[in-house]
């Protein structure tokens, strides 16, 4: 039996270690879509001759241009990767989001694809006055939309909203529980994975994207974060760590719903010191004499859906060594 994912957003930070991790647990090929597959060809080297294949799949802020495409892209697969992204601060992120996970779960659902597993972000998990000493759960911590929407913060309403609009694609309420009974049994089994701050290396050869590496490569080299070590704490993950969470979700036929991708909470302190110590040239700010460091509460999560999924997450050290050295490779610090 040939085993077949496909992925959308395969060149992504997030979607080609997907594309690797899926290799890595037994699947045979992977459909990795591109809107330019003649710029994709880097994702054949990440898994056997011929296991690759890159497809085309343009996406619009509409959705529903890209339905026959899909169609192709998903036809006899095991499992659906939503990846993509789209950071932009407006109102067509919200849109983008939410039509293209949308047209997923449709086409998958047309497919007869066994699971759809969808990237969101943490900032679809805080509610007003939610605080740090609680645990955060994945069923019981939703934001809401419409005070994110009135804050501008159209990116994390996007992923709030992606969730809400999928959840009842399928048949269920934010917390997963079934609502329609019918449209819940015709449909793929759903899960959400709910990262951080995400970080390692980058697969895509090409020069450093998105937003997370370029802000580390700043603090890095003393250009954000130089004054002083703030008192506050960074939820982290990396991304090869995510990228078999997402894995795992569509391997294991229980799971259902949110999960978080975060190892922890860890204190600015703690990270940069950390950095410090896998890099030589780099030497911390120093603490601000005026804050409390050592009755500060960092973020806590609650950690039983994510470890029901099994998969072992690297230390904080490891993700920041292997960063480095990866950094140290595109000359980037």
């Amino acid at each position: 039996m040939v085993n077949i994912a496909s992925v959308i957003g395969a060149t992504g930070y997030v979607g080609s270690a997907v594309v690797k991790s899926l290799f890595e647990h037994g699947f045979d090929v992977v459909r990795a879509a591109s809107r330019s597959p003649a710029n994709a060809s880097w994702l054949s080297s990440l898994g056997p001759e011929g296991g690759v294949q890159i497809m085309p799949l343009t996406l619009t802020n509409e959705g529903g241009s890209s339905l026959e495409e899909l169609g192709q892209l998903m036809r006899g697969s095991d499992a659906a990767f939503f990846c993509a992204g789209f950071e932009e601060q407006s109102p067509s992120t919200i849109d983008f989001m939410v039509n293209n996970a949308l047209d997923v779960i449709k086409v998958a659902k047309q497919e007869n694809v066994k699971s759809v597993v969808l990237t969101s972000s943490g900032g679809s998990t805080n509610p007003a006055g939610l605080t740090d000493s609680t645990p955060k759960s994945e069923v019981l911590h939703f934001s809401d939309p419409s005070a994110q929407i009135a804050a501008g913060k159209f990116s994390p309403a996007a992923k709030t909203l992606m969730e809400i609009r999928a959840f009842e694609a399928v048949g269920r309420d934010h917390a997963n529980k079934i609502t329609d009974a019918a449209l819940a049994s015709s449909s793929p089994r759903l899960c959400i994975m709910v990262p951080n701050l995400i970080l390692g290396p980058q697969l895509d050869p090409g020069p450093i994207k998105g937003n997370s590496l370029p802000w580390i490569c700043k603090i890095v080299k003393k250009q954000r974060m130089n004054e002083s070590i703030p008192n506050d704490s960074m939820s982290i993950i990396d991304v090869r760590d995510l990228a078999s969470l997402h894995v795992a979700c569509a391997l294991n036929p229980s799971a259902s719903g949110r999960y978080f991708g975060v190892n922890k909470s860890f204190p600015w302190r703690e990270i940069l010191n950390t950095i410090a110590e896998v890099h030589e040239c780099y030497v911390p700010p120093p603490l601000n004499e005026a804050e409390d460091y050592e009755s500060k509460v960092t973020t806590q999560f609650d950690h039983t859906r994510k470890n029901s999924l099994g998969v072992a997450l690297r230390d904080l050290e490891s993700t920041l060594r292997d960063l480095v050295e990866y950094l140290k490779s595109k000359n980037a610090i």
